[in-house]
């Protein structure tokens, strides 16, 4: 049997997204028959990885120095026999991919373009990327390089395959997602601002919490003042909940793209360094854009509010959004990348 060796991390720091889009990867890769082993520096996040069903094996490193792991891994590397890695972390150096790629093949998740990577493949999901401006760079490479790039290949679990989404009449429930660590409170924030709006507090709020959350304890007060708040703790559903909101608000992260997959009319923001240029949603016309929370918090809440009110009071702007975004993203994005690491080679990658 084929074995596919995944190198994550996930923590109260970093969170778990780059975890679970590996996970969306991984279940695909067993669909079609293939082992998935996953390797991480700690212990932190082997619980979520093992309860779907994956083998984890922890390295005892230093999740955000992986130069100080690549003697090790490459010795792992020997020992086990890797044939292929797909390396998902953004503290990789150049030094640390060079190594590794003379042992094995490295397929590397790109999301910053930091530097170029001494790869055999890249994965460059951003819906708005322009595939030939991201080759470009790479044209003198010595080695050929197999590139993944824009929105065929989103990594999104297979709950979130296209399904046609009924825009309601009026608004009654709001999701509220804002990462798995929500450093900044920005779901406390925009409560505390919606509930004191005489037309907002009158909907029903959703809010998703993740496992490494800092201000849960927070929100669940919020839900114990109020009874329009509803806190959902470590959702196995969530497209179930997307659908049976009517709008959201979301950080600019995987869950933009999800949220697209289900066609729900939703507010973007930025929390975090890799998700400025959020404002090309809107400025492209598939989103409303509320600024980033990080730099500064009260416009970004403001610009929350005054696009909620927006969806609220307009059925046709709802609509028009929903229907863009959904044809953005098809949800067939892991099954590709699956494809692409159980059996090699662009042609299947494409299906």
């Amino acid at each position: 049997m084929k074995k596919i060796y995944i190198r994550v991390d996930g923590n109260e720091i970093i969170a778990t997204g780059h975890v679970m889009r590996c996970l969306s990867i991984a279940e695909q890769v067993k669909k079609l028959g293939a082992e998935v082993v996953f390797l991480t520096a700690d212990e932190r996040p082997r619980s979520l990885i093992e309860s779907r069903g994956f083998s984890v094996e922890v390295l005892d490193t230093i999740w955000d120095d992986l130069d100080a792991e690549t003697d090790m891994l490459i010795r792992y590397i020997q020992e086990h026999n890797v044939e292929q890695l797909l390396i998902d972390s953004y503290y990789v150096t150049k030094e640390y991919l060079q190594k590794l790629a003379e042992c094995t093949k490295i397929v590397y998740i790109d999301d910053l373009c930091s530097f170029l990577y001494p790869v055999h493949a890249l994965i460059h999901y951003w819906v708005f990327a322009d595939e030939d401006a991201y080759r470009k760079p790479y044209h003198n490479r010595e080695c050929d390089m197999d590139f993944l790039v824009g929105g065929r290949y989103i990594p999104l679990r297979e709950e979130f395959t296209y399904q046609p989404y009924q825009v309601r009449d009026s608004v009654k429930k709001v999701l509220v997602t804002t990462g798995g660590t929500d450093r900044l409170n920005v779901a406390g924030n925009l409560l505390n601002r919606v509930m004191q709006n005489p037309e907002l507090r009158k909907l029903e709020y959703h809010v998703i919490v993740g496992c490494f959350n800092l201000n849960k304890e927070k929100l669940y007060r919020a839900a114990e003042q109020y009874s329009n708040i509803c806190i959902h703790e470590n959702v196995t559903n969530m497209s179930k909940w997307m659908r049976e909101c009517d709008i959201a608000v979301s950080a600019s992260g995987t869950t933009i793209y999800e949220l697209c997959a289900c066609g729900i009319p939703t507010v973007c923001l930025e929390i975090a360094d890799n998700q400025k240029g959020a404002g090309i949603w809107e400025q492209s016309g598939y989103m409303l854009y509320a600024g980033n929370a990080d730099m500064d918090m009260e416009d970004c809440m403001k610009r929350c509010e005054k696009a909620l009110l927006q969806y609220n009071n307009s059925y046709d702007l709802r609509s028009e959004k929903s229907v863009r975004v959904q044809s953005l993203v098809d949800g067939c994005g892991a099954r590709r990348i699956a494809q692409y690491l159980a059996d090699g080679g662009l042609d299947n990658a494409e299906r």
